[in-house]
């Protein structure tokens, strides 16, 4: 598993796979994913917008960003609403109405401002989230909130808290088709499950940086794909590279009897699926050590697979680029990705494979006939 911010939709994609298969797992290095506390802060908005009433969720969330409540604010939320026999949700929403609430006054000026402010955003989310999606309903309080600059610092842990949240969007939008008490009581459902104990013989999820130093029979690599391991952010750092190729020597090195290494055909998670590559570091392992081929057919490594560009250039019928057409520099525009810049181009099988970094998604590598660039 990678140890970084790309290994988190792998992370919670295999943490719900084991518990749905009643599969015992040890987690090592990592916490789990509903665990984690930028999870936990959208879920509570989420469970207090389906039930105002939710006492834990409001206590956990009601500072979060921080907006002035402090505890003492919170104790006495808590007491008016005890006297007058309703939530303190409630009373938050009501709040929201100003000096016509009969709460309004039991409260500092200070204090009652910022109560007031949350309430009437709950109340605001409450009313529109019948009419919206799980993951319209997600985006509109992540927004709202502005969770994003809270949570992420721009260093690497934040930019790993922003990822975590992304990827529980990703789960919304599994449930777009359902309702919000569906998509909570399945988040529900997971979370409070635990791992197991120590003693238990099982499966272990760990990543790569933690898997120093031990050993174990069988060992599975996943994520083999160019822009995971390596990561794309690597790829004109060669010190970062040659980081990435050591913590893949880590991995493959862990394993005593049988080592398995896993890549995806193609991936997911922007509501559309994107072809991979095989991960360049599998050029190098010897061709008589491998045993196998991917469920597709092919080999798993780069050099003798054939690549999914050929393959959908002949579905396609592409016309094939006889002359390179981009160099490291041109600025481009793609019908989906909108504006990047090239970094790389070379000729391969009769096309040009391009690498392009954009805006909006980062570093994709492109065959010519088929992405449609437009040099601007």
């Amino acid at each position: 598993m990678r140890g970084d911010v790309s290994h988190q939709r792998a992370s919670r994609l295999l943490e719900e796979a084991f518990l749905q298969a009643r599969l015992p797992y040890r987690l090592v290095g990592a916490q789990r994913f509903y665990g984690r506390r930028e999870v936990k802060d959208i879920v509570a908005f989420m469970r207090l917008v389906y039930n105002p009433s939710d006492e834990a969720s409001l206590d956990r969330i009601i500072n979060v960003p921080p907006r002035g409540i402090g505890d003492k604010t919170l104790s006495t939320l808590h007491g008016v609403a005890s006297q007058n026999n309703i939530s303190s949700g409630l009373v938050l929403m009501d709040l929201a109405r100003g000096s016509d609430s009969p709460y309004w006054n039991q409260f500092t000026g200070r204090s009652v401002i910022a109560l007031a402010d949350f309430g009437a955003s709950l109340a605001n989310w409450k009313a529109a989230a019948p009419a919206l999606t799980v993951s319209e309903l997600f985006d509109r309080i992540v927004n709202d909130l502005n969770y994003k600059i809270y949570i992420d610092d721009e260093s690497e842990e934040g930019e790993e808290r922003w990822e975590n949240v992304q990827e529980l969007r990703r789960v919304a939008v599994e449930f777009d088709t359902q309702t919000i008490d569906e998509f909570l009581e399945n988040v529900a459902l997971v979370a409070d499950q635990d791992t197991i104990k120590d003693e238990i013989n099982a499966p272990t999820l760990l990543t790569l940086h933690a898997a120093k130093g031990l050993e174990f029979g069988a060992v599975f690599i996943v994520g083999l794909d160019d822009g995971i391991l390596p990561h794309s952010r690597s790829f004109d750092e060669p010190e970062e590279m040659e980081e990435e190729r050591r913590l893949f020597y880590v991995g493959i090195t862990r394993a005593k009897d049988r080592l398995y290494l896993i890549r995806s055909v193609q991936r997911g998670g922007r509501g559309y699926a994107e072809e991979t590559y095989p991960s360049r570091f599998l050029d190098d392992l010897p061709e008589d050590l491998i045993v196998g081929k991917s469920r597709s057919g092919r080999g798993l490594k780069a050099r003798t697979s054939e690549t999914l560009w050929a393959a959908s250039s002949r579905t396609l019928k592409a016309a094939p680029v006889i002359e390179s057409k981009f160099r490291a520099g041109t600025r481009v525009k793609h019908p989906m990705w909108g504006d990047g810049i090239v970094l790389d181009s070379k000729m391969q099988d009769d096309d040009e494979i391009v690498d392009v970094v954009f805006e909006s998604v980062g570093i994709k590598r492109l065959a010519a006939s088929l992405a449609n660039l437009k040099v601007l």
